[in-house]
């Protein structure tokens, strides 16, 4: 009987988890003329895209923050992936016009060399450098820190749980973006500084859901 019951309760955690997804899903719609939103399930390492119907149409594998807590980012440096609800504020592409801002700003980005002397390797291999090119061929920004996010640093804050470096707090963080890699065994693990990492396949793959404004939605689970 105990056993029953167990699986019982699991069943509707199990649904109560959906129908809370599925409700954010139509509350993203309600407010965006879009046709397709993405949502981020952290336990199992997945991005979804869903229609405004709300049929799942495509699943892909992405990495991100390495912080083993898996918690919800609170301030800058935790290696932390927000949750919450965003929109995509920023779209950029290395296949966009050579005289575009879109191009510019992902190509210089990319120049930037990542050395494991600063902690950033690549997975697995300690002692090698993550390298350039970083951030492959696309970046769909994310509106991060959102009202809820900035609440709930303030009250860390108030807590005493943000750290204090030379007199100063640490922030609550920026620049939280989906992009593609140049470590591909990192996908599917633990292991940016708080961004959603994919194949470049897939990030490339994905362009085709993207506009400005698309809604993000990062659940733990």
């Amino acid at each position: 009987m105990k056993k029953i019951y167990l699986i019982f309760i699991m069943i509707l955690m199990i649904n109560s988890c959906g129908d809370s997804k599925k409700e954010s899903l139509k509350s993203a719609f309600s407010s965006y003329r879009g046709r397709y939103a993405l949502l981020i399930n952290k336990k199992h390492f997945t991005l979804e895209v869903y229609d405004s119907s709300l049929e799942k149409i495509v699943i892909y594998k992405i990495g991100y923050g390495n912080n083993p807590d898996m918690k919800a980012k609170l301030f800058e440096g935790d290696n932390r992936t927000p949750e919450g609800i965003y929109v995509i504020n920023e779209i950029l592409s290395i296949d966009a016009g050579k005289e575009s801002e879109s191009y510019r700003k992902i190509f210089n980005m990319n120049k930037v060399y990542f050395s494991k002397s600063k902690g950033y390797h690549k997975y697995g291999y300690p002692d090698e450098d993550l390298g350039d090119n970083a951030y492959g061929p696309r970046y769909y920004g994310i509106n991060y820190p959102g009202e809820t996010d900035i609440k709930n640093y303030r009250k860390a804050l108030e807590k005493g749980q943000i750290p204090i470096t030379n007199g100063k707090p640490a922030g609550p963080g920026y620049g939280i973006a989906i992009h593609g890699n140049n470590d591909e065994d990192s996908i599917g693990h633990l292991c940016s500084s708080g961004c959603i990492r994919m194949y470049n396949r897939d990030i490339i793959d994905l362009e085709k859901y993207i506009i400005l404004d698309t809604p993000v939605l990062i659940f733990h689970e």
